[in-house]
């Protein structure tokens, strides 16, 4: 067999190559270490990425990152945990924060802050040790399908003012930190989980709206590339293209010195473009640290982190990559990942279950603090839920059930509908939306209910700006556990002043 080709006939074990391993950060399957993991672990393996599915719950979360740093001290240990509506160590409860859009609302840096200490806090408990985490992108179009209440805003200031504070919190906790979409993914109506996005702004304009907030870089620990074009800037999509790199170093005035991690690869922005084995040299050559594979899902973790280690050890082997390059970006990645290993080397500050209460009760603060409502009430009687929101929040992974929770949470009686029908005039009519303006089959079965009750209140878990028009209506800006608490309770207490 080839070099090219993976294997090592000596032993009948995958030759792997530990350079090559280094810039790789791989998904698994399940709740614990599979044996093919462990193997590749022991072989040089950079950074393992946890998802909802591998921590149903806090505690085996930290089990699982435990048995990996135990198998591997020197492995970075990755969650795509932001709060808010994308959580994964609070995937099955619905995440006690709210969103980064309701934070920067609020605009109080020192919350916000204090917001990312607490979370911070969990992680460590979790013995995690990079959050994919805060979003730096510019939510400029209200139409946006996968960034919306995840960025803290619409302006490039508050973003970046609110991006740090979340950062100092995240870091006063141990964790090292990871600022994304590079160069900026808010100014797009197209989901990067689904096809490749393309923003056709002039180059002024992405740099003082978009770039800006990458300016507070040299401050951070890494920074994910993003899926897409944006011509103005340079050819090929971003996390691809040499140019992406660059320009990072340009932004951070030469002084970011940390991690470019790739966002997954295998996203269909990318990997049905080029397909995933080119996507995955194009990053390397891009000058990637750290290339993030995807998920499990759908997908046999091993053959995807076999296929981006071959394609590379296959350019490695055809000259297409030179050696040294990759000896050097793989001396630079372990390097990044011993010194925030040594940063969380000192125990956590908090246990599991006291790092919880702490993160519910800064949430529960934060969220009565940023919910409103227009002419809405509930009596406290029979509910009935309507979700109108149909499009996938594929960063999310669900639309989620929270407010049907934070309902019977408060002894109502609630019922999703068996839509279209049981619209009863019985009970009152709640109906969820997210993108009501801009996703025509939304905004069509909106339409359909608020024929059939007028009366019914809009619960807006989007952007203000995508809100619907209606009357009576309900602002959460988001859809997390905590602000769907918020906003019951705020629906109540104008019930009971109504009486």
């Amino acid at each position: 067999m080839s070099a090219a080709d993976g294997r090592d006939g000596r032993d009948g074990r995958y030759g792997w190559d530990r350079d090559v391993l280094a810039l790789l950060m791989a998904p698994i399957e399940g709740t614990t270490l599979p044996e093919w993991a462990d193997e590749a672990l022991d072989a040089g393996l950079g950074s393992i990425i946890l998802f909802g599915y591998n921590t149903p719950d806090a505690r085996t979360a930290a089990g699982l990152a435990g048995s990996i740093h135990e198998r591997a001290d020197q492995v970075l240990v990755a969650i795509d945990e932001e709060g808010g509506d994308v959580t994964r160590l609070q995937a099955d409860t619905g995440s006690s924060l709210p969103s980064a859009w309701a934070l920067g609302t609020i605009d109080d840096t020192s919350l916000t802050a204090r917001a990312g200490e607490a979370l911070g806090d969990l992680m460590a408990a979790c013995d995690m040790d990079l959050a994919l985490a805060p979003v730096l992108d510019v939510s400029t179009d209200p139409a946006n399908p996968v960034i919306g209440t995840r960025s803290y805003g619409d302006d490039p200031d508050l973003v970046a003012r609110h991006g740090r504070a979340f950062a100092s919190g995240l870091h006063a906790a141990g964790l090292g930190v990871t600022a994304k979409h590079f160069p900026g993914h808010g100014a797009t109506s197209v989901d990067s989980h689904t096809a490749l996005p393309r923003i056709d702004l002039d180059p002024d304009e992405m740099r003082r709206e978009h770039l800006a907030p990458f300016h507070i870089a040299p401050w951070l620990d890494a920074v994910m590339t993003a899926h897409i074009l944006v011509p103005a800037l340079g050819e090929g999509p971003a996390t691809l293209s040499a140019w992406s790199t660059r320009l990072l170093d340009e932004v951070a005035g030469g002084g970011f010195h940390g991690l470019v991690i790739t966002d997954a690869l295998d996203m269909a922005a990318v990997s049905t473009g080029p397909g995933f084995p080119e996507a995955v040299v194009r990053a390397v050559e891009a000058g990637a640290h750290l290339l993030c594979l995807g998920t499990s899902l759908r997908r046999d973790a091993e053959q995807l982190l076999r296929e981006a280690h071959d394609a590379i050890v296959g350019a490695l082997a055809s000259g297409r990559l030179r050696r040294e390059d990759v000896a050097a970006r793989a001396a630079h990645t372990r390097a990044s990942i011993h010194a925030l290993r040594m940063r969380r080397g000192v125990e956590p500050r908090r246990d599991v279950i006291t790092a919880i209460r702490a993160l519910d009760e800064l949430g529960a603060a934060a969220a009565r603090r940023a919910v409103s409502a227009q002419h809405s009430a509930l009596g406290g009687g029979p509910v009935v839920l309507v979700d109108a929101r149909i499009r996938a929040d594929h960063a999310s992974g669900s639309r989620s059930p929270h407010l049907l929770t934070a309902l019977r949470e408060r002894g109502i009686d609630a019922e999703w509908a068996h839509y279209p029908g049981d619209l009863t005039t019985g009970s009152e009519v709640l109906v969820l939306t997210r993108l009501p303006r801009a996703d025509a089959e939304e905004s069509a079965r909106l339409r359909e209910v608020l024929q059939a009750r007028p009366d019914a209140i809009v619960v807006h878990t989007g952007v203000p700006d995508a809100a619907p028009d209606h009357r009576a209506l309900v602002r959460t800006l988001g859809g997390s556990l905590t602000m769907m608490r918020a906003a019951v309770e705020l629906l109540l207490a104008e019930g009971r002043e109504s009486r």
